[in-house]
C-alpha cells in the first residue's frame, strides 16, 4: 500500500473519529449539565484574560479585549522574500464559554471538569499572492477561506490533547483540516509558558490550495504538481506575562516541517515554515 493510500485512509479515519467525538459530546449535553469550569491550557486567548475565575456567567460574563499583534514568517514559496513581516488588530469579547473577536469564533457547547466540546470557526488567509514572486506570476489567485468545524479537549497527564476539525463554507479550497495538539503549561513566577506538539492533516483539495499547479498555471519553468493529503508535523510556544491589572503581554513561536506533499511542489522552496509573534492585549 503505497503513502497516497495510506494518507487517505488514516485522513478519513481522523475524519470519522472527529464525527464520533462531535457525537459523543453532543449526546452528553443532552444527557449531562454542563459544568462551565475554565480549561487551564486554552492559548492563547484564554491566558490573555486571567480575570475570568472572577465571574460567574459562562457566557455573558467576560471581559472585552483590545490590542495588537505582530508577526514574523518565514516564506516558504520559491523566489518571495525569505520572510514576511505582519500585523493585526485584537478585537474581541471572551467569557468561560464563548469567543468572539478578529481571532475567531469558539462556543463551548458542552464542558465538565476533564474534557470539554466547542463548535469553532475561523478565517484562512491565502497562501500568497501571484505578485509575491516573479515565479508565481500567472497562478491563480487563491480566495480567503471561511472554516468551520467543532473542537474536543480532553486534560490528559500534566496537559490538554486537543482535536479540531474545520472545513470551507465558502468554496475557496473545499477541503478539510484535522489537527491534534498536546498542550503542557509551566509557570515560572508571573510568567505562564504554554508548550505544545502535534500534527495537521490537510486533505488533498487544501494542500493543492497551498501549493498546487493546475494545467492552465503551467508554463516553461513550472511543471504541473496534484498534492497528495499532507501530514505536517508541528511544535509550538506560547508565553503569557501580565504587565498590569489589565495589560498583558504575549509571546508566540511556531514551526510547521513541511512533508513531501508540499516539497515536492515546484512552488515550495523549503522544507519548514516558522514563526514568532509578540503582541499586547488590554482587558476591560
Amino acid at each position: 500500500m503505497n503513502f497516497y493510500k495510506v494518507s487517505n485512509l488514516v485522513g478519513n479515519g481522523l475524519i470519522l473519529l472527529g464525527a464520533g467525538l462531535c457525537a459523543s459530546a453532543l449526546m452528553l449535553v443532552i444527557s449531562t449539565s454542563a459544568n462551565a469550569q475554565q480549561s487551564a491550557t486554552d492559548i492563547p486567548r484564554k491566558e490573555a484574560n486571567y480575570k475570568q475565575d472572577e465571574v460567574a456567567d459562562p457566557w455573558l460574563g467576560g471581559v472585552w479585549q483590545f490590542g495588537a499583534f505582530g508577526q514574523i514568517e518565514s516564506n516558504p514559496y520559491r523566489g518571495a522574500d525569505t520572510i514576511d513581516i505582519g500585523g493585526l488588530p485584537l478585537l474581541a469579547y471572551d467569557a468561560d464559554r464563548l469567543h468572539i473577536g478578529t481571532d475567531g469564533i469558539s462556543v463551548t457547547a458542552w464542558e465538565n471538569d476533564y474534557a470539554s466540546f466547542s463548535v469553532i470557526g475561523d478565517l484562512r488567509m491565502k497562501p500568497f499572492d501571484d505578485d509575491d514572486s516573479a515565479y508565481l506570476r500567472g497562478m491563480h489567485e487563491r480566495d480567503m477561506a471561511y472554516e468551520v468545524g467543532g473542537e474536543f479537549s480532553s486534560r490528559l497527564w500534566r496537559g490538554e490533547l486537543t482535536a479540531s476539525y474545520l472545513t470551507d463554507v465558502n468554496d475557496a479550497h473545499d477541503g478539510h483540516e484535522v489537527d491534534l495538539t498536546y498542550t503542557i503549561p509551566m509557570d515560572w513566577q508571573d510568567v505562564t509558558f504554554d508548550w505544545s506538539g502535534g500534527v495537521l492533516w490537510q486533505s488533498e483539495k487544501l494542500a493543492n490550495y497551498h501549493v498546487g499547479v493546475s494545467g492552465n498555471e503551467v508554463r516553461s519553468d513550472r511543471s504541473a504538481y496534484d498534492a497528495d493529503a499532507a501530514f505536517i508535523p508541528h511544535l509550538d510556544l506560547s508565553v503569557t506575562y501580565p504587565i498590569t491589572e489589565s495589560l498583558v503581554l504575549l509571546g508566540t513561536s511556531g514551526i510547521q516541517f513541511l512533508p513531501d506533499s508540499y516539497t515536492d511542489s515546484p512552488l515550495i522552496d523549503e522544507d519548514y515554515v516558522y514563526s514568532i509573534g509578540l503582541g499586547l492585549v488590554y482587558n476591560f
